[in-house]
Formats: C-alpha cells, sequence, structure tokens
C-alpha cells in the first residue's frame, strides 16, 4: 500500500501531472482559438452568402412591384385620339386580361374617391370611397403613382398593398385613380420567398418603415405592428444601416439578422437565421477537435499543435473560396469538392446553395423578361433590347427595323367569344408572328394585343417590305380559338432606319405613324415608313 501512496505523491508524478495538465490546457486553449477563428470566418462567410440570398429576394420584390407599376401605368394610357372615361374603366379593365395574373384586384375611382370600376366584381361599384385614404391623397396630390402602407381590404377583408396611377385625360387632368391591389397572402408573392429559405433554416420577413410586417411566415403578424423596443428584431432593421449581425435574439434564441432596405418602397426586407442552425457543421467539428486534441495532448502537445493546423487547412480554404467567388475570381463549383469529411459536407452545401441562388436569379431574369401568357419577349425585355440592337446596327453599318403590330377588332374577339379564347388568339398570334421572322429577328409582347418586332441585318429596305407581306400572309389562315375556327388579321406599322445613330424613340414614333396609317386606309395591311419622313410612303393590304 505505501509503494502506491509514495507513487501519488511524487514529485515525478506531480511534475509529470503538472507538465501534462499545462499541455493539455495549452493544447485546449491553441484549439480553441483556432475554433474560435475558424468560426468567426466561417460567420462571415454564412453572412455573406445570407446577404446575397437577401439581395436577391430584395431584387425579386422591387422588380415585381416594378413591373405591376409599369402595368398599370401601361393601362392608364390610352392609345393616342382616345379619351379615356370612366364609364368605360369596367370593360377597359376586362379587356385587360393580362391584369388578373399580376393583382388581386384592380379598381378605378374617381376623383372623389367613389369606386367606379372593379376587375374582380363589377357590382361593388358605388360601394366604397377611399377618398379619407393617405394614398390617394398622395396620388393626386402628386399626379404620380404610390404604394400604400399594408391595409386590410374593406371589399375582401384579405391584407393588401396597394399600387396607385393617376388617370389623364387628353388635357393631363386628372379624372380618376387607377389602383392595384397585391394580396400579400397570395402563393405569387409570399409563397415565392418563403421558398427561397426552403430547408435551409430561418425565415424572412419584410417590414415597412414604420414597423408594420408586410410579410412574415406567421401570417397571423401581417398588418401588425412589430415589438420594436431595445434589442428586438424590428428594432435592428430600422434603426440601423444594411447589413448584418449576430448579437439579437429571436424568442430567446442567438440569432443571424442580416437585412436590406429596399429602393422603390419604404419597405426594409431581413432574414432571420438561428446561430444553432448555421453552425450546425461547426459544433460537430468542434466536439471532435476537442476529443482529437485531448487525445494527441497525451502523445505530444506538438504533434496535437501540427494536427490542428492541419485540421484548419479544409476551412481556411473553404473561406479563401468564399472570398475568391465574391471577387470573381473563382466560380461557385469550387466548393464541388470530394470527400466525406464535416468540410467537404459544409463546401458542398455551400456550392449547393449557391447554385440554387443562381438558378433562382436566373428564373427571376427569365419572369421578369417573358410574357406570361405568350412565352415570347415582354415590355421589359424589348426596352432594354431595342437600344442594344440600335448600337450593334450602327456599330455593322447596318439599319434596323421596328414593326408594331395590333391585332384587328381584338376587343370584338374578346366580347363575342370570352377571354379564354382571346388568349388563345394571342397565344397563336406570338406563335405565328415568331415562325414567319427571320433567327436574327426579336418578337415581344408590350401589352394586350399589341406587339413588336425588331428587325436586324437587313441588307436593304426591300427585305423589310417582304417581311411584311409574310406577316400577312402567316395570318390568313383561321385562327382556332374555344373549339371554333376565327378570321384574325392584322394591322403591321413598319419604321425603317436611314441613318444612324437615331434615338429609340423616333424609330418608335415612326413605327407608330406606319400602324395608324394603316389602320386609317382599313387595317389589315402593312405600312412601312423611313424614320425621319412626315408621312407613311407605303401602305399595302393583304
Amino acid at each position: 500500500m505505501r509503494p502506491v501512496v509514495h507513487f501519488f505523491l511524487s514529485f515525478k508524478f506531480k511534475i509529470t501531472m503538472l507538465v501534462t495538465a499545462m499541455v493539455l490546457f495549452a493544447a485546449l486553449g491553441a484549439g480553441g482559438v483556432s475554433l474560435l477563428i475558424a468560426e468567426s470566418a466561417m460567420r462571415q462567410s454564412i453572412a455573406q452568402q445570407e446577404q446575397a440570398l437577401l439581395a436577391t429576394a430584395a431584387a425579386y420584390v422591387e422588380r415585381d412591384i416594378v413591373a405591376k407599376r409599369q402595368m398599370l401605368k401601361a393601362f392608364t394610357e390610352q392609345p393616342s385620339g382616345a379619351e379615356p372615361a370612366l364609364g368605360d374603366m369596367q370593360a377597359l379593365l376586362e379587356a385587360h386580361s393580362s391584369l388578373r395574373d399580376e393583382f388581386f384586384n384592380v379598381t378605378v375611382f374617381d376623383t372623389q374617391g367613389n369606386l367606379v370600376a372593379s376587375l374582380v366584381d363589377r357590382r361593388a361599384r358605388g360601394t366604397l370611397n377611399v377618398a379619407a385614404r393617405q394614398y390617394f391623397r398622395d396620388t393626386l396630390r402628386t399626379r404620380e403613382g404610390v404604394t400604400s402602407a399594408p391595409f386590410r381590404s374593406v371589399l375582401t377583408g384579405k391584407p393588401i398593398v396597394a399600387l396607385t396611377q393617376p388617370l389623364l385625360n387628353s388635357k393631363g387632368e386628372i379624372i380618376g385613380v387607377v389602383q392595384g391591389s397585391i394580396e400579400l397572402l397570395r402563393p405569387s408573392f409570399s409563397a415565392r420567398l418563403d421558398s427561397l429559405r426552403s430547408g435551409t433554416g430561418g425565415y424572412l420577413f419584410i417590414v415597412t418603415g414604420d414597423g408594420v410586417f408586410v410579410h412574415h411566415p406567421n401570417k397571423a403578424l401581417l398588418l401588425n405592428h412589430g415589438d420594436a423596443g431595445d434589442g428586438s428584431l424590428v428594432d435592428a432593421v430600422l434603426g440601423s444601416a444594411d447589413g448584418w449581425t449576430d448579437e439579437l435574439l429571436d424568442e430567446g434564441v442567438p440569432t443571424l439578422l442580416a437585412h436590406q432596405r429596399l429602393r422603390e418602397v419604404d419597405w426594409v426586407i431581413a432574414v432571420s437565421y438561428p446561430i444553432q442552425s448555421a453552425f450546425a457543421p461547426m459544433a460537430s467539428v468542434r466536439t471532435r477537435a476537442l476529443v482529437a486534441v485531448a487525445v494527441v495532448t497525451l502523445l505530444a502537445g506538438l504533434f496535437g499543435w501540427l494536427l490542428v493546423k492541419l485540421m484548419l487547412r479544409p476551412l481556411l480554404r473553404l473561406h479563401r473560396h468564399v472570398v475568391d467567388i465574391d471577387t470573381g475570381l473563382a466560380p461557385i463549383s469550387v466548393f464541388d469538392v470530394q470527400g466525406r469529411d464535416e468540410f467537404a459536407q459544409l463546401s458542398r452545401a455551400f456550392f449547393s446553395l449557391s447554385r440554387r441562388r443562381e438558378r433562382a436569379e436566373k428564373d427571376l431574369q427569365r419572369l421578369a423578361t417573358t410574357d406570361a401568357l405568350t412565352g415570347i419577349h415582354n415590355r421589359r425585355m424589348f426596352d432594354d433590347y431595342f437600344p442594344l440592337a440600335l448600337a450593334r446596327a450602327q456599330r455593322a453599318g447596318q439599319q434596323v427595323g421596328l414593326a408594331f403590330l395590333d391585332i384587328d377588332h381584338f376587343k370584338s374577339i374578346n366580347d363575342q367569344h370570352g377571354h379564354a379564347a382571346g388568349d388563345a388568339v394571342l397565344v397563336e398570334f406570338a406563335r405565328r408572328l415568331s415562325d414567319a421572322v427571320r433567327c436574327t429577328d426579336t418578337v415581344a409582347r408590350l401589352a394586350g394585343d399589341e406587339f413588336v418586332i425588331i428587325f436586324e441585318q437587313l441588307p436593304g429596305g426591300a427585305e423589310v417590305s417582304l417581311l411584311g407581306a409574310k406577316i400577312i400572309e402567316a395570318m390568313r389562315a383561321p385562327f382556332a380559338a374555344g373549339g371554333q375556327l376565327l378570321a384574325v388579321s392584322a394591322s403591321v406599322g413598319i419604321a425603317l432606319t436611314t441613318e444612324l445613330p437615331v434615338a429609340a424613340d423616333l424609330v418608335m414614333r415612326a413605327a407608330d405613324q406606319a400602324l395608324y396609317g394603316v389602320k386609317a386606309a382599313g387595317r389589315k395591311g402593312y405600312a412601312v415608313n423611313y424614320v425621319g419622313a412626315e408621312r407613311v410612303l407605303r401602305v399595302r393590304g393583304a
């Protein structure tokens, strides 16, 4: 018994235990510091990923609002010579079927705030007055479209945000206000935002500058003021510049919060990501690293230090990849590494997240530039593409043609055969247009039955006349719509550039003059007008 007791009380044992403890504590301290550095680097990387995803969501919301506002503006802009009348607004709303795809409801009010037209329910006319609402007064005061604060619709009882656009007569006087309602619970608005966080943990939310929830996974919070007390998420996003922080609690849970203000409206979009979920892979790495350090310390402190250094290399490499991707020096494929360890899994997780973000951005771009009904380019794509086409033609020394097309008596088709038949005519019309033009030409739908074609690489003015005749000929066969065959014709106004450079609006004005020349001549034909000419030079029937 005495030798055993003597061994445990011996100086040699004590020194051995002291050195072992010092090496152990040093190794554990070094390992802990290394893990803290790694976690800080990972924290920065995840924050950058969250901010990138947040920028994608913000861009989607802003593009959606801008697109809807442009659609309302396009609706209020009547064709030349047509005087808008409040009595015609109900029929005009019902004739613009594309409004149903973008808005929960579109209404028209006179300058006294009385409801005169409703896309959803024409029986609601005369049952509502919005003269006291701030967004209505702001629209009359500024003569511009505004975005309302979120509120509950009197007609439907659902939470909405209203976009407005003044309705002007030919003298520039306001005769009414057009209002497009965006339902905050509609899947096209809320579900698409929630899907950006699917499978990643955390959630997106949007609040107004006054702290009212516009979007939140808990739909019961919509239209309510968020808790704006010190230390709350709402207080953080409203009281600080765009960025991120990980020093807040979300219902008692430590959270990484990133937020960004929108430019088009006074809204702030934010993402709350629980720290535990964000750094779950790091927790597993930390436990294994500490156990490894403890075991290796019993063998040799130096080997433990080298092991920690080797373990940190994949994470440092991952950090370099994040920096290279952020600066554009490397593609996201550098994240797609082989291996079964935690760092390889984390790298592949970054790759999957980045790839989903790229797909989301491409989908948003496609949705923003494609007409939802016909599948061809939309007005936004045309506005971006046409100036580029003129610049290319100037560099190549070639002419550019621009055709404006209207379906003759399209309103009558809608009135006599229904909107479903009208939609079928629009889809078939777009298909025939695409088949009739060359591969170098661009076809787009501006609004309703208004289409446009950009002709590039024209060897001379004669070619555009052949293309105009070919388009008219393509529409000669009857259109199948609603189980019946309809005779459909088109009026085509073509503008041809003579000298470059030339402003895009001058070319569009020349095409518009040619189109109205065809209509004045009885429709069902095409006309060619040279940019700068004061009259239409040729009008040819079908």
